[in-house]
């Protein structure tokens, strides 16, 4: 049996375009040595330990996998695996430290990565549930060469007007870049964590054994 927890973490960072969510979701698969001594009672502490720190790193690897494709297919995130992927970093098992982790880190993810649509009533996008339409929104892409949904922002418009004392037509005013979840909202699911919980613990067991008969034979062979 392997334990999943799922721990959130979260801090805000100051950016030119104001404060981002800078989020984390660290998902700890740990086990006791100790639990299967019975099965491994003629190993040696090491090889036991050697090989749960090596089951732990590969099934977080594969819940790496799996944890992508169920914030794709059960949370609804129409957008890259690659993407959400990259998103999710792996901290590996030691000997010493009998503990794998799955850190989900990154901001909101630009909606237009969303399967973005243009429409003459706006934009549409794919989030969760379904295809949704983003009155007024427009795709465009900046002179740095960012593509992204955008909104005219009229708080900031005024603010454009009373400082340059004009009223301007709509072309003029500023605009904001609208954004979608993060992969670490995507985590915090309890639907993809239910999921990727089940998927580590139907492979966890198998991992494991395979692990220490590989450890076993290779010190059997080593003996002759």
């Amino acid at each position: 049996m392997i334990g999943v927890t799922f721990q959130p973490l979260a801090r805000q960072i100051p950016t030119p375009a104001g404060l981002f969510h800078l989020c984390a979701m660290d998902i700890s698969l740990k086990t006791n040595a100790g639990l299967f001594a019975m099965e491994f009672r003629a190993a040696a502490q090491e090889m036991r330990a050697t090989a749960t720190m090596r089951a732990l790193n590969k099934v977080a690897a594969q819940g790496k996998v799996a944890g992508s494709r169920a914030i794709r297919d059960v949370g609804g995130y129409k957008i890259k695996i690659g993407r959400i992927k990259a998103a999710i970093k792996i901290e590996r098992a030691t000997p010493g430290n009998l503990k794998a982790s799955l850190i989900a880190k990154g901001r909101p993810i630009p909606l237009v990565e969303f399967a973005a649509r243009q429409t003459s009533k706006g934009v549409t996008v794919s989030v969760k549930e379904g295809r949704k339409l983003v009155p007024g929104a427009f795709i465009a892409t900046m002179p740095g060469g960012h593509t992204g949904v955008f909104v005219h922002d009229e708080r900031k418009a005024q603010k454009h007007r009373k400082v340059n004392n004009t009223r301007g037509g709509w072309h003029q005013l500023p605009i904001r870049e609208l954004y979608g979840p993060s992969v670490v909202d995507g985590m915090s699911n309890q639907a993809v964590q239910a999921a990727l919980t089940q998927v580590l613990q139907d492979k966890f067991p198998a991992i494991l054994e395979h692990e220490h008969s590989w450890l076993a034979k290779r010190v059997k062979g080593r003996g002759r």
